[in-house]
């Protein structure tokens, strides 16, 4: 990250810094089953 004090950050800036790192430290999903995608893509394709 390269700040050398901590206590100098705004607290919008530590916001967003601790938000950041909580997206890209979090647990990923389960990715669908073959037949959830299916029926995600023939939906998607349904309302146009």
């Amino acid at each position: 990250m390269g700040v050398k004090d901590v206590g100098s950050l705004s607290l919008g800036e530590w916001a967003a810094i601790t938000r950041r790192w909580n997206l890209a430290h979090a647990e990923k999903p389960e990715a669908p089953t073959d037949d959830e995608f299916d029926r995600a893509i023939e939906a998607a394709r349904s309302v146009n």
